[in-house]
């Protein structure tokens, strides 16, 4: 039991180190917020995106490359983790590292996708594809 304690206080100060006090604090309390069910649900939806946009759950959070698959797979996850979930834009922007801004760019860009364009008619197809899925990966577990 001692080696799991100085191992979490080692960890606990390198993200100190990396992310300062405010955000480590900030980071804890955020996923203390949600309820097993939840946390399934938000983690079902993000790895569903992922699959159906063809990359990695890396790629999504941490990538720079601005490509239309990274992008629609933002936006996607973005509007169905608020629909789904009902949570705010601020925790989607924790969970999804991005800034707060920036969500709020694609949450409007994306509910707002017209099925007369070709393009938005197929991303608004994948949308509803993943949603019915995660439903069915949730109920299922």
């Amino acid at each position: 039991m001692k080696g799991k304690s100085a191992y979490l206080i080692e960890v606990l100060l390198k993200t100190i180190d990396k992310l300062g006090i405010s955000k480590t604090i900030e980071v804890l309390e955020v996923s203390h917020n949600y309820n097993d069910s939840e946390k399934r649900l938000i983690k079902t939806i993000i790895v569903t995106t992922c699959k159906h946009f063809n990359i990695d759950e890396k790629t999504l959070l941490n990538g720079r490359k601005n490509s239309p698959n990274r992008t629609n797979a933002i936006g996607v996850c973005s509007v169905l983790l608020l629909r789904m979930c009902e949570i705010t834009q601020r925790e989607i922007s924790d969970i999804l590292k991005k800034d707060a801004t920036l969500i709020n760019r694609y949450i409007k860009k994306y509910q707002n996708l017209d099925v007369n364009f070709k393009a938005d008619a197929v991303v608004l197809s994948k949308m509803e594809e993943i949603k019915e899925e995660s439903i069915k990966q949730v109920q299922i577990n």
